[in-house]
């Protein structure tokens, strides 16, 4: 009975620290969404700031921006057929926690660091995106 409780102890443990870091991570790219949607424009801009701001950033290769992603560094240069399942795991929970328009720049972030996303999560993305 007492192995039963632990174990039950244990599991809301984990649970509830996962709840955290989702949290934790959603309130970060919240903050940073925000910080650049009150930006403003330069004076010789089109209107369309996100177009713009895209391919300002697209264009300055030097821009890598992190969505508190920095564990996936570690799969830089590895090709997109051969990660494990919980290494998908890894990417899906990231691309999920993401808002539509971020997620664009996210891929250019990640292919800036010369990481594959995963062959799977390729058509996830264009269809999350896709809900702007």
């Amino acid at each position: 009975m007492e192995i039963i409780i632990g174990i039950a102890i244990g599991l809301f443990l984990i649970v509830g620290i996962v709840v955290l870091i989702k949290a934790n991570r959603k309130e970060r790219a919240v903050a940073t969404v925000e910080s650049k949607e009150t930006s403003i424009p330069a004076s010789d801009c089109c209107g369309a700031h996100e177009v713009c701001d895209f391919e300002q950033i697209k264009m300055d290769e030097s821009i890598i921006e992190y969505y508190d992603d920095e564990e996936l560094d570690e799969y830089k240069n590895k090709n997109a057929s051969e990660y494990t399942n919980s290494q998908i795991d890894q990417f899906r929970e990231i691309l999920y926690t993401l808002k539509a328009k971020e997620i664009k720049y996210w891929l250019l972030s990640i292919e800036r660091r010369k990481i594959a996303l995963p062959s799977i999560l390729i058509s996830e993305a264009r269809t999350l995106m896709a809900e702007v």
